[in-house]
């Protein structure tokens, strides 16, 4: 019974051993980067890791078809497997990415910056529509108001003649004048506020520097936090090996009676000599 209990624990230790060494060989690749934007570098690495920057990886890679599988079950996959390492003194990033395929590594290594650099890019012009909607609110705003300043030159001008004769009437119309002059020169500048917003629309800006091509590993790796299902079946499986192998020897140890035979029930054995003894 004993040796039963044993040889089972150890046959699913075998097992478990088994699944670990025909598990397939996980390649990382790296790439180094620079961030040129306002964000503390926690915040672009927890930037680079999440669902806004995944989404645009996974636009361009096309991930749910390569790998067979949904958008979340992609992202909560490949997300562990992101490792980053800042380097204080140049700001550098390196980027390093595990997975089975090589060139899936390599692909999302390569595109991980990329899509930072696009997200960022996102965000900034969505900020350049909004300050481009404002300043042409502004400039239409001030268009009326010239126009209006116009139309009362015109009937002082009317009223009063162009130039007036009248001393107290030409410091009316001069002052007139200037009203609309003003009112004329901020749409000018609004127009030209709009012509510089357009111009940031058409650039941007650059976030992101890519200094090293992402390089795939020759060997085979293993991350830290990489806790496979043959390695968690492995450790399980030892552990029930060792106290399949303990318990029994406790047990005896403590109950040694209960695992020896009787006189009474040797002698009973005895009269069944085809039947093996058992404990």
């Amino acid at each position: 019974m004993r040796s039963g209990l044993c040889a089972l624990p150890l046959i699913l230790f075998l097992a478990g051993s088994l699944v670990v060494y025909f598990q397939p060989s996980r390649y990382q690749s790296t790439t180094v980067f620079q961030y040129l934007g306002n964000r503390p570098h926690p915040e672009v690495v927890a930037l680079l890791k999440s669902r806004n920057v995944f989404q645009k990886v996974s636009e361009h890679a096309d991930l749910p078809q390569r790998m067979g599988v949904s958008m979340e079950t992609c992202f909560e996959i490949i997300a562990p497997t992101i490792k980053t390492d800042v380097d204080p003194l140049s700001g550098m990033i390196e980027l390093s990415v595990s997975n089975t395929q090589k060139d899936l590594a390599r692909d999302l290594a390569e595109k991980l910056p990329k899509a930072l650099d696009a997200y960022e890019t996102t965000l900034s012009t969505q900020d350049i529509n909004l300050r481009l909607r404002a300043a042409e609110q502004s400039v239409t705003d001030a268009e009326d108001e010239a126009e209006m300043k116009r139309q009362t030159l015109a009937k002082f001008l009317a009223v009063r003649g162009d130039p007036p004769a009248d001393p107290v009437a030409k410091l009316g119309v001069d002052a007139a004048r200037l009203d609309w002059e003003n009112a004329h020169r901020r749409v000018l500048e609004g127009r030209a506020r709009v012509g510089e917003i357009k111009h940031e629309l058409v650039n941007p800006g650059k976030w992101v520097v890519v200094h090293s091509q992402p390089v795939i590993s020759d060997n085979s790796v293993a991350g830290e936090s990489d806790e496979t299902m043959g390695s968690v079946i492995l450790e399980s499986l030892g552990t029930g090996l060792a106290f399949a192998l303990l318990v029994p020897y406790l047990l005896e140890l403590a109950f040694p009676r209960r695992f020896r035979r009787s006189p009474a029930v040797a002698e009973k054995w005895a009269e069944f000599p085809g039947v093996p003894e058992r404990i």
